[in-house]
Protein backbone atom coordinates (compact mmCIF):
# COMPACT_ATOMS: atom_id res chain seq x y z
CA UNK A 1 0.00 0.00 0.00
CA UNK A 2 1.04 3.57 -0.49
CA UNK A 3 1.95 5.77 2.38
CA UNK A 4 0.09 8.97 3.11
CA UNK A 5 3.08 11.06 2.10
CA UNK A 6 3.20 9.40 -1.33
CA UNK A 7 -0.51 9.96 -1.86
CA UNK A 8 -0.20 13.63 -0.84
CA UNK A 9 2.75 14.02 -3.19
CA UNK A 10 0.75 12.63 -6.14
CA UNK A 11 -2.26 14.81 -5.29
CA UNK A 12 -0.04 17.92 -5.17
CA UNK A 13 1.58 16.99 -8.48
CA UNK A 14 -1.82 16.63 -10.06
CA UNK A 15 -3.08 19.92 -8.67
CA UNK A 16 0.11 21.71 -9.78
CA UNK A 17 -0.47 20.45 -13.32
CA UNK A 18 -3.49 22.78 -13.49
CA UNK A 19 -1.14 25.78 -13.34
CA UNK A 20 0.49 24.75 -16.61
CA UNK A 21 -2.79 24.90 -18.56
CA UNK A 22 -2.74 27.68 -21.14
CA UNK A 23 -5.48 29.33 -23.12
CA UNK A 24 -6.09 27.74 -26.51
CA UNK A 25 -6.05 30.05 -29.51
CA UNK A 26 -9.08 29.30 -31.70
CA UNK A 27 -10.19 30.87 -34.94
CA UNK A 28 -13.10 33.26 -34.29
CA UNK A 29 -15.09 31.66 -37.10
CA UNK A 30 -14.74 28.05 -35.89
CA UNK A 31 -18.23 27.98 -34.39
CA UNK A 32 -19.79 29.33 -37.59
CA UNK A 33 -17.99 26.76 -39.76
CA UNK A 34 -19.06 23.89 -37.52
CA UNK A 35 -22.69 25.02 -37.49
CA UNK A 36 -22.69 25.42 -41.28
CA UNK A 37 -21.25 21.92 -41.72
CA UNK A 38 -23.94 20.48 -39.45
CA UNK A 39 -26.67 22.20 -41.46
CA UNK A 40 -25.25 20.94 -44.76
CA UNK A 41 -25.16 17.36 -43.49
CA UNK A 42 -28.78 17.57 -42.35
CA UNK A 43 -29.92 18.83 -45.74
CA UNK A 44 -28.19 15.95 -47.52
CA UNK A 45 -29.75 13.27 -45.33
CA UNK A 46 -33.28 14.62 -45.83
CA UNK A 47 -33.25 13.77 -49.55
CA UNK A 48 -34.96 10.39 -49.34
CA UNK A 49 -36.83 10.66 -52.65
CA UNK A 50 -33.83 11.95 -54.63
CA UNK A 51 -33.88 8.91 -56.95
CA UNK A 52 -37.49 9.69 -57.99
CA UNK A 53 -36.55 12.37 -60.50
CA UNK A 54 -38.93 13.75 -63.16
CA UNK A 55 -37.18 11.68 -65.86
CA UNK A 56 -37.79 8.52 -63.87
CA UNK A 57 -41.42 9.52 -63.26
CA UNK A 58 -42.06 10.05 -66.97
CA UNK A 59 -40.38 6.75 -67.87
CA UNK A 60 -42.47 4.93 -65.27
CA UNK A 61 -45.65 6.55 -66.58
CA UNK A 62 -44.83 5.53 -70.15
CA UNK A 63 -44.17 1.92 -69.09
CA UNK A 64 -47.43 1.74 -67.13
CA UNK A 65 -49.44 3.18 -70.03
CA UNK A 66 -47.86 0.75 -72.50
CA UNK A 67 -48.56 -2.20 -70.21
CA UNK A 68 -52.18 -1.11 -69.87
CA UNK A 69 -52.59 -0.79 -73.65
CA UNK A 70 -51.09 -4.25 -74.16
CA UNK A 71 -53.29 -5.76 -71.45
CA UNK A 72 -56.40 -4.16 -72.96
CA UNK A 73 -55.58 -5.48 -76.43
CA UNK A 74 -55.02 -8.98 -75.06
CA UNK A 75 -58.23 -8.79 -73.04
CA UNK A 76 -60.42 -7.91 -76.03
CA UNK A 77 -58.77 -10.34 -78.44
CA UNK A 78 -60.79 -13.34 -79.63
CA UNK A 79 -58.05 -15.79 -78.73
CA UNK A 80 -58.15 -14.67 -75.11
CA UNK A 81 -61.94 -14.92 -74.99
CA UNK A 82 -61.95 -18.40 -76.50
CA UNK A 83 -59.23 -19.51 -74.06
CA UNK A 84 -61.20 -18.22 -71.09
CA UNK A 85 -64.40 -19.88 -72.35
CA UNK A 86 -62.52 -23.15 -72.81
CA UNK A 87 -61.15 -22.89 -69.26
CA UNK A 88 -64.63 -22.24 -67.89
CA UNK A 89 -66.09 -25.19 -69.76
CA UNK A 90 -63.24 -27.49 -68.73
CA UNK A 91 -63.49 -26.79 -65.03
CA UNK A 92 -67.29 -26.35 -65.06
CA UNK A 93 -67.29 -22.78 -63.74
CA UNK A 94 -69.99 -21.72 -66.19
CA UNK A 95 -73.05 -22.44 -64.05
CA UNK A 96 -75.53 -19.65 -64.50
CA UNK A 97 -77.42 -20.60 -61.34
CA UNK A 98 -74.90 -19.74 -58.68
CA UNK A 99 -75.81 -17.83 -55.59
CA UNK A 100 -73.85 -15.10 -53.93
CA UNK A 101 -74.23 -13.40 -50.61
CA UNK A 102 -73.70 -10.06 -52.35
CA UNK A 103 -76.81 -10.27 -54.59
Amino acid sequence: MMKDSEIKKKVNTTLNAVDTIQEVKVSPFLKDRILNNLNVENEETERVWAWFTPKFQIATLVVVVLLNIYAYKVLISEEYNSTVEEFVDTYDFGDEAYTSIFN
